[in-house]
């Protein structure tokens, strides 16, 4: 019985929880960076002395932002929910001692 958890948080909720905060770490790095960037792009757009090809480098800056954004968030999902597999197998051994 012993052996089945172990083999359980070992397997699962350890690394569960790993992923969940190294995809919260990155967020947060990138998130403060979408912010920066969408700040960028509108300063650039108030001038107006930039041609199309400035704007859209900064408007595509931005969308690299945004899919880091967004796979950092998936992966903490991931985390999340390998983390609850696991404790949903902790909670439901069953116990051999009656």
């Amino acid at each position: 019985m012993k052996a089945r958890m172990t083999i359980l948080l070992i397997t699962l909720v350890f690394p569960g929880l790993a992923v969940v905060g190294v995809s919260l770490y990155w967020f947060n790095l990138d998130y403060t960076a979408l912010i920066k960037a969408e700040k960028h792009l509108e300063t650039q757009v108030e001038l107006k002395n930039l041609n199309a090809r400035q704007l859209e480098f900064a408007y595509h800056r931005t969308l690299a932002h945004r899919l880091n954004v967004f796979a950092d968030g998936t992966w903490g999902l991931l985390g999340g929910v390998i983390t609850a597999l696991g404790i949903n197998g902790l909670v439901t051994v069953k116990n051999n001692k009656a």
